[in-house]
């Protein structure tokens, strides 16, 4: 039997008529839909809940018994008290930044940490220093920013450090006993 060709021009793909499909043959809709819908909430009709048992059962066969991993069902809504006490309320108030060019989001302080890192590493280059890499974690995909070898003022250099040793000081958490 002859293997089959696939043309992938042949049919260019088109997200919208693919979620009106399964729209259409109830995979998932939108909770709460006749109420106007909650964002990032989904209903699964019958297909919708095979195709996700299949998933699954894909990956527990994989990580828990292939790979030995334990596995752990936690519950999905955290009460506002948890928020509170753990300081998320108070003290996670993020800018956000967009780039315009590219439409990626970043936190204000991530932007602005990565860019003194690598301004710092450029004043290291011109000076003839080597420059620690700007992300070692190989797990991480941000985009390195990268700054040409520019040497600054020794006084820069300190205003740089104690900023970023600032950003980079973790914040107290409250106990959730007292």
């Amino acid at each position: 039997m002859a293997a089959s060709v696939v043309n992938k021009t042949a049919h260019p793909f088109d997200k919208a008529r693919l979620e009106a499909l399964l729209n259409r043959r109830f995979f998932y809709a939108p909770a709460f839909e006749i109420y106007g819908g909650v964002a990032g909430l989904y209903d699964y009709g019958p297909p919708g809940s095979s195709l996700q048992a299949n998933i699954i059962a894909e990956w527990r066969k994989h990580f828990i018994i292939e790979e030995g991993m334990l596995e752990l069902d936690t519950t999905i809504m955290t009460p506002a008290p948890v928020f509170e006490t753990s300081g998320h309320v108070a003290r996670f108030a993020d800018w956000m930044v967009k780039d315009t060019k590219t439409g990626d989001v970043l936190r204000a302080d991530h932007l602005v940490g990565g860019v003194l890192e690598a301004r710092l590493a450029g004043d290291k280059e011109a000076r003839g220093l080597a420059a620690a890499p700007l992300f070692d974690d190989k797990k991480k995909k941000k985009k390195n920013a990268k700054a040409a070898a520019v040497k600054l003022d020794d006084e820069v250099v300190k205003d740089y450090e104690t900023i970023l040793a600032q950003a980079c000081q973790p914040f107290p958490c409250k106990s959730m006993i007292d």
